[in-house]
């Protein structure tokens, strides 16, 4: 779809004390413009990754499009 051209990590850490990071990857499309996709994930230790299987019994159909 489009060139990666660069990534910046940055560690947030809630009031909480959740470890999050905010991931923006610099991305050069075909046109010329340049886009900032951005996602956060969780590094909390002891964390696991949800499988496929596990996501689809989820009842809530927003939750998935905010991971």
């Amino acid at each position: 779809m489009g060139k990666i051209i660069d990534k910046t990590i940055t560690k947030i850490v809630t009031e909480e004390g959740i470890s999050l990071f905010r991931r923006v990857t610099k991305v050069l499309m075909p046109n010329g413009k340049y886009r900032y996709p951005v996602d956060y994930f969780d590094a909390t230790p002891g964390v696991v990754k949800v499988s496929k299987e596990e996501m689809d019994k989820v009842a809530i159909p927003v939750y998935k499009k905010l991971i």
